[in-house]
């Protein structure tokens, strides 16, 4: 074969090597993706190819199309979303944007029935669907400042939904902070597990069940109808047990004693002397009360979070309930994680998944992500201790008087009806 005829076949061998590549290369970019298209219109995600107009509802946006087309594997809907109607992003809405769309619905795929578990097209419908299957009036809380000046150096208190739902039924969420491989799809599976908590005799009025305590006791909240604030960017904190988190607590306690629940509250500073030695003490004081009511089941201990942002603007968690603010809780679960003695911790988590199940049921909305730490915050005591997170430091007495009481509320038909 002569060496020119043998540089001819080379060169349409590479061309061909080169042809099969690119096909390869193509049904593998193109093709694949436009399945995952066809599925997605399916699920009733295709909406992730729209997005909102200034005047037109809705138009097909080609880049995210083509974007769909070339990397199938990342999802725009969360992304849109959070352009449109999502309250939860940290790039919402303007109040304007959210007022002129407020009433407006379209899903281009309203045929296809949803599952429970994907999600629908805004915030409004989850507010309408929740309230619907609860019974509870859900919406978004007040945003006190809308309209307001804010004066010079002061900063704005912002309410924010912090629920985490987004789907058709709410659903039970985790914010995991430890190694344990636990996601929020995992949760359901706790709701199979026996009730850990043990049942206790209601005749017995003088053997409480429920211990209820603050770690952190001076933590305190904002006078109502508070919507800005001066520096520095603390948290407000006070010794007055009728400003601090300690009548939040006495609210519970309260709620708790309408439903014939045996309940004892300490009223002590654990965090006045040294913060850093709060946890210390309060485990004394579960000590000293478990040792004199051994029918102690329970331990509350009941905290307000801290939402800053790194620009000085104060977060208050909270939505509105049956026509009234109310901040949102979270449950905060420890483990030994951290190397803590703590063995029997998803008894605990067991006891806060019944609960936030319950919360969901009859006040959708009202509880943030179950909260998994590595640090056992004392919950080794008890199979039923968890730390009860009452909104944050932008949040208003009487909003978290409300959380307290719908709270309360909640754990005292869960314990009555596993007893």
């Amino acid at each position: 074969m002569s060496n020119h005829r043998f540089k001819k076949l080379s060169g349409i061998a590479v061309c061909l090597c080169v042809l099969c590549a690119s096909a390869i290369f193509f049904a593998t970019v193109t093709l694949t993706p436009v399945s995952d298209i066809f599925s997605s219109v399916i699920k009733n995600n295709f909406k992730s190819a729209f997005e909102l107009k200034n005047k037109e509802p809705f138009g097909i946006n080609l880049s995210r199309v083509l974007f769909r087309l070339s990397f199938p594997g990342i999802d725009l809907t969360d992304g849109l979303q959070a352009k449109t109607y999502d309250a939860f992003a940290d790039d919402s809405p303007s109040q304007e944007i959210i007022a002129n769309y407020k009433n407006y619905k379209y899903n281009p795929y309203e045929n296809i029935p949803l599952t429970d578990d994907e999600p629908i097209l805004s915030i409004y419908e989850l507010y309408e669907l929740y309230g619907a299957s609860s019974g509870a009036k859900i919406e978004s809380a007040a945003n006190l400042w809308d309209g307001l000046e804010i004066p010079p150096d002061y900063y704005k208190i912002t309410p924010k939904n912090y629920s985490g739902q987004k789907t058709k039924v709410p659903q039970l969420l985790t914010i995991n902070q430890t190694s344990f491989n636990i996601e929020s799809s995992d949760l359901q599976n706790y709701l199979s597990k026996p009730y850990p908590v043990s049942p206790f005799d209601p005749g017995k009025k003088d053997e409480p069940i429920i211990l209820i305590l603050d770690t952190h006791a001076t933590e305190s909240y904002v006078d109502d109808g508070t919507c800005f604030y001066s520096p520095p960017f603390t948290a407000e904190r006070t010794a007055d047990p009728d400003k601090n988190v300690m009548l939040i607590a006495s609210e519970l306690r309260k709620k708790l004693g309408e439903y014939n629940i045996p309940v004892v509250q300490s009223a002590k500073l654990h965090d006045a002397v040294s913060y850093r030695d709060s946890y210390t003490r309060s485990l004394e004081t579960m000590n000293e009360y478990l040792e004199k009511y051994p029918s102690i089941r329970y331990i509350i201990d009941v905290h307000r979070d801290s939402i800053i942002a790194s620009d000085g603007e104060k977060f208050r968690p909270a939505v509105k309930i049956n026509g009234r603010d109310c901040s949102q809780v979270m449950l905060v679960v420890g483990t030994d994680d951290g190397g803590a003695h703590h063995p029997d911790w998803r008894d605990n988590l067991t006891f806060a998944v019944y609960l936030q199940q319950k919360l969901n049921d009859k006040y959708p909305m009202l509880a943030r992500p179950i909260n998994l730490r590595n640090a056992r915050f004392n919950q080794h005591t008890t199979k039923g201790s968890v730390i009860l997170e009452v909104g944050s430091c932008g949040s208003s007495f009487s909003e978290a008087l409300y959380a307290a009481n719908l709270f309360g509320e909640c754990l005292a038909e869960l314990i009555l009806e596993n007893n």
